[in-house]
């Protein structure tokens, strides 16, 4: 009875992973036939030599482009900071000549000038202390 038990069928082993595929680059080479530019395939070998290493050289011209775009940010900072600098500075000496005129102003000579156009008159005689004595409070 043993024998008519039904044997179990071996499990055929799994192919080898395909390669990667690189989609991307294959459709560009229907519009594009880079492979006259890069050289043609070779018999019995299906990747091409370029179309291997564009994911590399993709990812080296994203960190060049990223360089240069942080290059130009920071000549920009550099441009800014200058054209602020240069803007505090006539702040600045706007602000010192306005104080300047405004300390100016408030001298006695240059109140009385102001002063004579509304009719009042400098006070010549020097002021005169009132004494009051403890006993007449």
């Amino acid at each position: 009875m043993a024998e008519n038990k039904k044997r179990p069928k071996p499990i055929a082993p799994k192919p080898p992973k395909r390669k990667r595929e690189y989609h991307l680059f294959n459709w560009l080479n229907k519009f594009l036939p880079l492979d006259k530019v890069f050289g043609e395939k070779a018999p019995g070998r299906e990747e091409r030599l370029p179309v291997k290493y564009f994911y590399y050289f993709g990812w080296v011209v994203i960190l060049l482009v990223a360089y240069e775009r942080i290059g130009f940010q920071s000549e920009q900072y550099v441009r800014n900071s200058i054209k602020l600098k240069k803007e505090v500075d006539d702040l600045r000496a706007e602000y010192h000549s306005i104080h300047s005129e405004y300390q100016k102003s408030k001298k006695q000579s240059v109140i009385i000038e102001k002063v004579k156009a509304a009719g009042l008159e400098e006070n010549l005689t020097p002021p005169k202390k009132i004494f009051v004595k403890a006993e007449e409070y």
